[in-house]
């Protein structure tokens, strides 16, 4: 049964990611800002496409055995990778950074959780609704940090 409900999540999860990583739809406005140092760039820029890297990782779901277990590891890289940025950025895409650290923790609960769905249908519904959730996030996050690290694409999908 765990093996089947994993599956099924993964799946239909997967289906839910692929459709949700384009970059368009609104843009947020924000505020202008001085043009940050190219030292400062150079500060945070490996931050950022170390997790852009993470968030595409976090996109390649599979449904075999082990696949819960890596989407469980691939969530904590990007929650690492996250928290690697925020120290980096300071109080730069705080907004963002938020989101998706709230994102990454209702998935992170979701995944802990699984078993206490009533089927596999409704542990499938909840992971993609949150694997969605963290995909915009992401994008948000990516699409303001792309002004300052040109080389990092605002879509999280490889």
């Amino acid at each position: 049964m765990r093996a089947g409900l994993a599956g099924a999540c993964l799946v239909a999860a997967a289906v839910l990611l692929g459709t949700g990583c384009s970059s368009g739809g609104s843009t947020a406005a924000s505020s202008p800002s001085a043009s940050p140092s190219s030292s400062a760039s150079a500060a945070v820029c490996p931050d950022v496409a170390a997790l852009r890297q993470s968030i595409t990782q976090l996109g390649h779901l599979g449904a075999g055995s082990g696949a819960l277990a890596k989407l469980k590891t691939d969530v904590a890289n990007v929650k690492t990778n996250l928290d690697n940025l925020r120290t980096t950025a300071g109080t730069e895409w705080k907004t963002q950074i938020n989101g998706l650290s709230a994102a990454l923790s209702k998935l992170g609960k979701t995944l802990s959780s699984l078993g206490s769905q009533p089927s596999a249908t409704a542990a499938a519904a909840a992971v993609s609704t949150d694997l969605a959730a963290v995909t915009t996030k992401a994008s948000d996050l990516l699409r303001e940090a792309s002004v300052r690290c040109p080389s990092v694409s605002s879509s999280p999908s490889a």
